[in-house]
């Protein structure tokens, strides 16, 4: 199966490293690709592929074993070999989306605080139309399994703390409040929510590029 969801991991890497009373550079964004995790087995990898796209698109609640079989192309007998029960299958899900956070965030990390800012506004803005439908690659499925009361939310929940932490920590090195990470984030997470229910690409390239503007007037980096 191939996974069009993977799509939404876009890293930069043309990276001018001027310092940070420089304009910021213009960042070409190309498709950054999750390595394979190291000892799974290839079956095990396009099932957890295949549950994470489906997971994103229609929901956790929304999704059967029998849907991720069809799509992944592996029997639902082969498919309880890997994985005995849902649970253990969205928490597979869980350790992936934090895979596709930790190379977003290791890609990022050779830069300085500046560009770091400008180059996380360009991944947000590489696709607005996934965007709109999906919501946001880490929140939305936190989001619904704690409205779903599900036990795996905390383990979600994790994930998007260590997001959050990574904003964090680079406007504090800039010399900047913890509550102007707090409403970054937010006005991130907003910009994900309302485009979703609105389904509308061009609010959320237009918020989100608003939001960088502002961000980088306030750091003094135009």
């Amino acid at each position: 199966m191939k996974t069009g969801m993977s799509d939404l991991v876009r890293f930069p890497t043309e990276l001018n490293r001027k310092s940070h009373h420089q304009h910021p550079v213009a960042l070409h964004v190309i498709l950054w690709p999750v390595e394979p995790r190291q000892g799974a087995s290839t079956k095990r990898n396009e099932i957890v592929a295949a549950a994470l796209e489906l997971y994103r698109t229609f929901g956790v609640g929304g999704t059967t074993l029998k849907n991720v079989s069809d799509a992944s192309e592996v029997p639902l007998g082969n498919l309880y070999y890997y994985f005995k029960t849902r649970s253990q299958l969205v928490l597979a899900v869980l350790d992936e989306c934090e895979r596709e956070l930790q190379t977003l965030l290791k890609r990022l990390s050779v830069l300085s605080p500046v560009a770091w800012l400008d180059a996380y506004f360009e991944w947000l803005l590489t696709d607005p139309a996934a965007a709109a439908r999906f919501g946001c690659p880490f929140g939305a499925l936190a989001l619904e399994l704690r409205a779903l009361s599900d036990p795996a939310a905390e383990r979600a929940a994790e994930t998007v703390e260590t997001y959050f932490r990574a904003v964090c920590v680079q406007t504090v090195a800039l010399g900047l409040p913890l509550t102007f990470a707090d409403d970054l984030f937010t006005a991130v997470q907003g910009s994900y929510a309302v485009a979703r229910v609105r389904g509308d690409a061009a609010f959320f390239q237009a918020s989100i590029q608003r939001l960088r503007d502002r961000t980088m007037q306030t750091i003094g980096a135009v």
